[in-house]
């Protein structure tokens, strides 16, 4: 796997201290970013004991400054909030979703991205719902919506009440 080149790294780096010190700190602690065509589009991996991002080359290419800048900060999220710590009962890829709506939800409030086009937001998924679920940072309340929409008996009545 290809590392970023430390030219890159460094723009990132300056980038990531004008949105948040936080994002920024995390990303020199972070092991430098690889790129790996397996990956699907960026994620996150532990790699020498420490938090690598991963990301596609062909993804990486395609994304503005700001969509770059964006999903690195996603994925610093996910490790802030703690979401690798996932209940063994819940469903893997409805708390991925429902993570990723709490990641999004709090980057658009901070971020000169709107990741509504692209990403997992309260607008996308739960369409012309989305007026009555409310914006929350705990992901159990999101995957908790979503579990109930599988149900379709009970989704007139949990989110329209």
């Amino acid at each position: 796997m290809k590392k970023i080149l430390n030219k890159d790294r460094n723009w990132v780096e300056l980038k990531l201290g004008s949105i948040n010190p936080l994002f920024q700190a995390m990303w020199r602690s972070f092991e430098p970013m690889v790129f790996d065509e397996d990956a699907e589009s960026m994620e996150l991996e532990i790699h020498n004991n420490n938090f690598r991002l991963v990301t596609n080359p062909n993804f990486w290419k395609t994304c503005t400054q700001n969509k770059k800048l964006f999903v690195i900060c996603h994925e610093m999220c996910h490790v802030m909030f703690g979401h690798w710590l996932i209940n063994p009962n819940l469903n893997r890829e409805w708390a991925n979703i429902a993570q990723d709506i709490v990641v999004n939800e709090y980057l658009s409030t901070i971020f000169c991205y709107d990741p509504s086009n692209d990403f997992a937001t309260i607008k996308t998924v739960f369409k012309h719902k989305s007026d009555v679920v409310e914006r929350k940072m705990d992901y159990m309340y999101y995957y908790n919506l979503l579990m109930q929409c599988l149900k379709p008996s009970s989704v007139k009545k949990n989110l329209v009440a």
